[in-house]
C-alpha cells in the first residue's frame, strides 16, 4: 500500500493491492448475474471462487511480477502513476463488489419470502461471503498505515476494505434477522394449522362427515413439520396434534362398533350379526390417509367384536351351527340339531363359516377393509377352527374340508400374509388355517409312523427274539401221531444239510409266498416280517376309505421298518456279526426272509393298495440294499473263516522236511486246525443257509484247503523217502471223509454232500497221499489211462512230482518221456471206457 500524502510508498503492498484488484477485476467482470434465487446461487459460486483468488493474491511467482512490471510500464504511457491507477482501481472494484453483494443479497431476501428454496442459497452466499475472509485482510494492516490510508471519504484502500467487511457483516445481521423471523412465521402456522385442524374435526363429527374431518383436519395437523423438535411451542403443537388424532379415533371406533350390532334371543338358541354397511363406508372411506396402519386400527375393536360374539361361539358350536342369511339385511346362526352325516363327518360347520364369510365380504365396503379385518381376526378364527375341528384325530377328509375354508377365506380377501417376513405360509398353506391343519395330519402321520417304527424297534433289537431260532417254511417238519392217532409236530425239527442246526423251536408264520430254500431266521425278523405285513394290511382295511395320504404314509412306514432293522441290527449286533460266525449266517437269513416275506405282503396288497392311494405305491426300495447287506455280512464271514484256515496252514511252513518228528506233528496240528475251521463254518453254512447257497460256502472253503495243500505239496523240489510216508499219512488224515463237517448224527452225509459240491479239487488232492506212496510205473500208467488227467492233473504237475519223488535214472527218464499232454475230455471218455 502506499500513502497519498507524502508520496512514500510501500511496494510490497502496493503489489499486493494491485493483485487483489486485478484478480477482483476477473471475479466480478466475469459474473453474468441475474436476479432471483438463481442469480444468487451464481453469485455465491463467483465469491466462492474469489475466496480462493484473494488469498492467491496476497503471494505470486516470478512470472506474474514480470506480468506486473509490463502492466506498470503500459500505464505510465498513459499519462498515470502505477500506483496512482492502482489505488483508484482496486478502491472502484471493492465499491462495486460490495454494492453487487448487497443489492444481490436484497434481492435474495426479497426472493426468499416468497420461494422457501431460496434460503439454501442464502447460507451458500453467507458462507462464500466469510470465506472472503475480509477480517483478515483488515488485521493485515498495520496501526501507521489504517491512520495513513484512513480517509472519511473511505476511498482509501483500508477505507474499502473496510466497508466491504461492514457490508458482510450487516448482510449476516440481516440473514440471521431473516431466519429468526420465518422461524417465528411456521411455528406461528403451525399454531394456526393445528387451531383450524382441530376446529374442522370437532365440526366434522358432529356433522358425522368423517371425510371432511380426516382430510381438512387430522390429516392437515400431521403433516405439519417440526422444525426444532426441542423447541417448547413445538411440543405444543404436538400435543394439540395428539389431542385431535385421539378425540378422532375415539369416536370412530364409537362409530364402527355402533355400526356392527350382535343380538342373542337369550336362551343362546340363536344369535343374529347385523352390520350397516353405509355407515363403514363412510367412517373409513378417508381413514388411510392418516396413517399406513390406521385403517386395521379402526376396524380392530369391530372385528373382535364381530369374531368374539358370532364367529368363534358359531364354530365351537360345531355340527349344530346353521347360517341363515335373510335377504341379506342380517346373519343368524341357530344351535338347533340339524344336518346329517356324510361318511362319519358332518361339514355343517364349515360350510355355516363360509356361508358367513362370504356374506361379511359383501357387506365391508373394500378390500383394503377387508383385509384388514382379516389382520385383525383371521389368525384367532383359525386357532378356533383347529381347536374346534381338529383335536380329536381327525380324518383325512376332514382336514381337506377344513382347509377348504380358508380358500373362501382367501377370496374373500382375509387371510394376511405371513407375520414373519415370508413369501407364503409353511407347506405353501394358502393361510395359517391350511398350515396348522396340515401340521395337525402331518402329527397323526407321525404318530403312526413313530407308533410302528417303535415296534419294529423292539421286535428287530429284543435280546430274547434273536437268540430264538425258527426254519423258515414248514417243509421239513417231521410229525408224528398222539395216542390218539392226530398228527402232532414235533417239539424239536429235524436237522441236517438244508435242514437246521438242532436248535431251531419252530416254524416261520406268515404265508410263504416268495420264500425261497428253507433256512434258519431268527424269531424276531419274523415276528417284524409279521408286523409288516399287519401295518400294511391297516393301511388298506383299517383307516378311512377317503384317507389317501393316510394309507400312503403308513405304507410307507411299513416299508421304513425295513430301513430300520437294517440300519440298527446292524449297528447294535456289529460285534456279534463280526466275530461268531453263526451268528452272521442268521442275520443273512434274516434280511433274505424279510425281503421276501415284504415282497410277498406288497404283492399280496398291491392293488388294493393302488385303487386305496390313486396311484402305485413305491414300497420296494428297502429290499436290494437289505439283500446287498446280509450278502456282505455272510461273505465277510466266509472270508474271515478262510483266513483263519490260510494261517493254519501257514504254521505247516511249506510241509518242508516233514520226516522229522516234530516238524510232522506241527503239520498235522496245523491241518487239524484247518480242518476244525472247515468243519465249524461249513458245517454253520449247511445246516443254516438255504441248501444251494450252504453247500456252496462249505464247498468254496474246502476248495480253498485242497488247493492250498496241493500247491504246497507239488511246489517241493525234493521228496525223500520219510518225507513221503509223513506226507501220505498227513493228507490221508487231511482229506478224510470222516468229521469233515456235520455233527455225529449226520456226519457221513454232510461230508459227503460237501465233497460232492468241492468236486474233483478235493479228490485231487487226495490223490496226491496215494501217488506219494505209489510206484513210478504205476504212476505213468494211470497217467496214460487219463484217471490223473480227469482229476485235473496237468504234465507239468504229475512230471514235477516224479523229479521229487524218485532218483534220477532210465527208468524215471522214460516215464517222464511218457508223461506228455492230452486232451482233458479224450482222458475222461478213456476213464469212463475203462470204468
Amino acid at each position: 500500500f502506499m500513502s497519498t500524502r507524502n508520496g512514500i510508498g510501500t511496494p510490497r503492498r502496493a503489489m499486493a493491492m494491485r493483485r487483489l484488484a486485478r484478480a477482483l477485476d476477473v471475479v466480478v467482470d466475469g459474473d453474468d448475474a441475474s436476479d432471483g434465487v438463481n442469480s444468487a446461487c451464481t453469485i455465491s459460486r463467483s465469491h466462492s471462487a474469489s475466496s480462493a483468488t484473494f488469498e492467491d493474491a496476497l503471494m505470486t511467482t516470478g512470472e506474474e511480477e514480470e506480468d506486473a512490471h509490463q502492466t506498470r510500464a503500459r500505464r505510465r504511457e498513459d499519462g498515470e502513476d502505477d500506483d496512482t491507477r492502482a489505488v483508484r482501481t482496486f478502491a472502484e472494484t471493492c465499491e462495486r463488489f460490495a454494492r453487487d453483494v448487497r443489492d444481490e443479497a436484497n434481492a435474495l431476501r426479497a426472493r426468499s419470502l416468497a420461494i422457501r428454496g431460496g434460503l439454501e442459497a442464502s447460507d451458500e452466499v453467507e458462507a462464500n461471503l466469510s470465506a472472503t475472509r475480509a477480517e483478515d485482510v483488515l488485521a493485515s494492516f498495520t496501526r501507521a498505515e489504517r491512520e495513513d490510508d484512513g480517509h472519511e471519504d473511505g476511498h482509501g484502500c483500508y477505507g474499502v476494505v473496510r466497508a466491504c467487511a461492514l457490508r458482510a457483516r450487516e448482510w449476516a445481521d440481516v440473514r440471521a434477522a431473516y431466519v429468526e423471523a420465518e422461524r417465528a412465521r411456521v411455528k406461528e402456522a403451525k399454531r394456526a394449522a393445528v387451531e383450524t385442524a382441530s376446529r374442522n374435526v370437532k365440526e366434522g363429527l358432529r356433522a358425522k362427515d368423517y371425510a371432511r374431518a380426516i382430510l381438512d383436519g387430522v390429516c392437515a395437523a400431521l403433516a405439519i413439520e417440526c422444525a426444532d423438535e426441542t423447541s417448547e411451542d413445538d411440543a405444543k403443537v404436538r400435543e394439540v396434534v395428539a389431542e385431535v388424532t385421539r378425540e378422532f379415533r375415539a369416536e370412530a371406533d364409537a362409530e364402527m362398533l355402533a355400526a356392527c350390532v350382535v343380538d342373542n334371543d337369550g336362551t343362546n338358541a340363536s344369535t343374529t350379526l347385523r352390520i350397516d354397511s353405509a355407515r363403514i363406508a363412510r367412517l373409513l372411506e378417508h381413514v388411510h390417509n392418516i396413517s399406513d396402519d390406521e385403517l386395521r386400527l379402526r376396524t380392530s375393536a369391530f372385528a373382535n367384536v364381530i369374531a368374539e360374539r358370532f364367529l368363534e361361539p358359531m364354530i365351537r358350536a360345531g355340527t349344530a351351527s346353521v347360517v341363515d342369511v335373510n335377504d341379506g339385511d342380517f346373519l343368524r346362526y341357530n344351535t338347533a340339531e340339524t344336518g346329517e352325516t356324510v361318511n362319519g363327518d358332518n361339514f355343517i360347520a364349515q360350510e355355516s363359516l363360509e356361508r358367513a364369510l362370504t356374506w361379511l365380504r359383501a357387506k365391508l365396503p373394500s378390500d383394503d377393509v377387508a383385509e384388514a379385518f382379516g389382520a385383525n381376526v383371521w389368525a384367532r378364527l383359525a386357532k378356533t377352527c383347529v381347536s374346534s375341528w381338529l383335536l380329536n384325530h381327525p380324518s383325512e377328509r376332514a382336514i381337506d374340508r377344513t382347509c377348504a375354508v380358508e380358500v373362501v377365506a382367501a377370496n374373500c380377501g382375509f387371510v394376511p400374509p405371513p407375520s414373519d417376513g415370508a413369501m407364503t405360509y409353511a407347506g405353501g398353506a394358502v393361510g395359517p388355517l391350511e398350515a396348522q391343519a396340515l401340521a395337525t395330519e402331518m402329527h397323526e402321520a407321525e404318530m403312526r409312523r413313530t407308533s410302528v417304527l417303535a415296534k419294529a424297534r423292539t421286535l428287530a433289537l429284543g435280546e430274547d427274539n434273536l437268540q430264538i431260532l425258527l426254519r423258515s417254511r414248514a417243509e421239513d417238519v417231521e410229525e408224528e401221531e398222539d395216542k390218539d392217532g392226530h398228527s402232532m409236530t414235533k417239539t424239536r425239527l429235524p436237522f441236517g444239510v438244508g435242514r437246521g442246526c438242532g436248535d431251531e423251536t419252530g416254524v416261520s408264520s406268515g404265508v410263504p409266498l416268495l420264500d425261497g430254500a428253507p433256512c434258519t431266521v431268527s424269531k424276531g425278523a419274523d415276528d417284524l416280517a409279521m408286523h409288516v405285513d399287519e401295518v400294511l394290511r391297516a393301511a388298506v382295511e383299517d383307516l378311512d376309505p377317503n384317507a389317501r395320504r393316510a394309507s400312503a404314509n403308513l405304507a410307507a412306514a411299513a416299508a421304513d421298518c425295513l430301513d430300520l432293522f437294517r440300519a440298527c441290527v446292524s449297528a447294535h449286533r456289529a460285534e456279534q456279526l463280526q466275530t461268531i460266525h453263526t451268528s452272521a449266517l442268521v442275520f443273512h437269513n434274516d434280511c433274505h426272509h424279510l425281503a421276501n416275506r415284504f415282497s410277498a405282503s406288497v404283492y399280496s396288497r398291491g392293488l388294493a393298495l393302488q385303487e386305496r392311494i390313486g396311484r402305485t405305491p413305491a414300497l420296494l426300495w428297502p429290499i436290494e440294499p437289505l439283500r446287498a447287506l446280509g450278502d456282505a455280512t455272510r461273505n465277510a464271514a466266509n472270508d474271515r473263516a478262510l483266513s483263519e484256515i490260510h494261517a493254519a496252514l501257514d504254521l505247516a511252513d511249506g510241509f518242508l522236511h516233514s520226516g522229522e518228528v516234530k516238524v510232522k506233528n506241527t503239520i498235522v496240528k496245523a491241518v487239524a486246525r484247518a480242518r476244525h475251521v472247515i468243519q465249524r463254518a461249513g458245517t454253520a453254512s449247511m445246516y443254516l443257509l438255504p441248501r444251494p447257497t450252504g453247500a456252496r460256502d462249505a464247498a468254496d472253503l474246502a476248495l480253498h484247503f485242497a488247493r492250498r495243500i496241493t500247491l504246497e505239496i507239488l511246489s517241493l523240489e525234493d521228496i525223500s523217502v520219510d518225507e513221503s510216508e509223513a506226507l501220505t499219512e498227513i493228507i490221508a488224515d487231511a482229506f478224510a471223509t470222516e468229521r469233515l463237517v456235520g455233527t455225529k448224527e449226520d456226519a457221513a452225509d454232510a461230508s459227503n454232500a460237501l465233497i460232492r459240491a468241492a468236486g474233483s479239487e478235493w479228490l485231487k488232492a487226495r490223490e496226491i497221499g496215494l501217488m506219494l506212496s505209489a510206484p513210478l510205473r504205476d504212476i505213468t500208467a494211470n497217467w496214460e489211462r487219463g484217471s490223473y488227467r480227469a482229476l485235473g492233473f496237468t504234465a507239468r504237475e504229475i512230471r514235477g512230482l516224479i523229479d521229487a519223488l524218485f532218483e534220477d535214472s532210465s527208468l524215471r527218464a522214460e516215464c517222464l518221456a511218457r508223461v506228455v499232454d492230452v486232451d482233458v475230455d479224450d482222458a475222461r471218455e478213456a476213464l469212463g471206457a475203462q470204468g
